[in-house]
């Protein structure tokens, strides 16, 4: 049957409304649905430092946990994440700070956290949520005994070597720039040039000042691979950041990974949000990172 332009065109004007609401809805909600999302970025690095004898490493870091529960992070998708953690059979896991809101829920995160398994241990960081500049000896005595207790090591300030066959391998860990007591000229110092290193700290910050450091040879370039975090990726971007996580980081330090001075770094834009419970274009993510070693025996 003929229909006149009118019945067409009011059809096509229905159909272009419905579009439009359609779009809009998504718009709206979508910021509250990618918060539980998750997304395993897998890179692949090759390294002429990492010792021939290791041959192969592989690496998850995970950062910026903000357990809070709902709407937040809750118990229930930790859990969740710490089995596509384990699922990932890592050689080493990564922890790269910001596991609550306050200091004091720091503790209660690790208790509720189920086991994570790697072949050569999980390492931990502290973020500035984790931390205070009031921070006293016992209240960091406490945390200590917690980690422990799930097998993760603290990395404060302090330089770990993790023995690997006939070789070793060393992970540099420094407090937070912007809560704790950061040393960055006596973690820098306790490296050599010769040694493979992966330096961890919270925030994105230090890093113009880690590359002017000097190891213990007086050499800069001392880490052969950084993971940092804070940042969110910005958590709310349109066009630019709505939240003001990364204030006073250069915006390419935002999230994702480069190579300055030959070195390869990563921002990871995390799994929890803060603030609001909402991400847009900044899905939560954790990263399973394989390095190989270029050396021959």
């Amino acid at each position: 049957m003929y229909q006149g332009k009118h019945v067409r065109h009011r059809r096509a004007r229905s159909a272009i409304t419905r579009l439009f609401l359609f779009v809009l809805c998504l718009f709206l909600l979508w910021p509250f649905a990618e918060p539980y999302t998750l997304e395993v970025d897998q890179q692949t690095i090759s390294s002429d430092g990492l010792p021939a004898d290791v041959g192969q490493l592989r690496i998850v870091y995970a950062s910026d946990f903000h357990l809070r529960g709902f709407p937040f992070l809750t118990k229930g998708r930790l859990d969740s994440i710490v089995s596509r953690i384990n699922a990932l059979n890592a050689d080493l896991v990564l922890l790269g700070g910001d596991y609550a809101e306050r200091p004091e829920d720091t503790i209660a995160f690790f208790r509720s956290l189920g086991n994570i398994h790697a072949s050569y241990g999980v390492y931990a960081i502290l973020g500035e949520h984790d931390r205070t500049l009031s921070d006293d000896e016992e209240s960091l005595r406490s945390l200590r005994v917690m980690l422990r207790s799930k097998g993760i090591n603290l990395l404060l300030n302090s330089v770990e070597t993790i023995r690997i066959g006939n070789a070793s391998i060393y992970l540099a860990g420094l407090d937070d720039v912007n809560s704790g007591w950061p040393d960055l000229k006596r973690v820098a110092a306790g490296v050599r040039q010769e040694d493979y290193v992966i330096f961890l700290c919270h925030s994105p910050e230090i890093i113009p000042s880690a590359q002017t450091a000097v190891d213990q040879n007086g050499r800069r370039g001392w880490f052969d691979l950084g993971l940092f975090g804070h940042t969110h990726g910005g958590q709310l971007t349109l066009f630019g950041p709505l939240l003001h996580l990364a204030d006073g980081i250069d915006a390419h330090y935002l999230s994702g990974w480069l190579v300055e001075n030959r070195t390869p770094m990563l921002i990871s834009r995390g799994i929890g949000a803060s603030v609001v419970p909402m991400r847009w274009m900044r899905s939560p993510q954790i990263h399973l990172i394989t390095v190989r070693s270029t050396r021959t025996n």
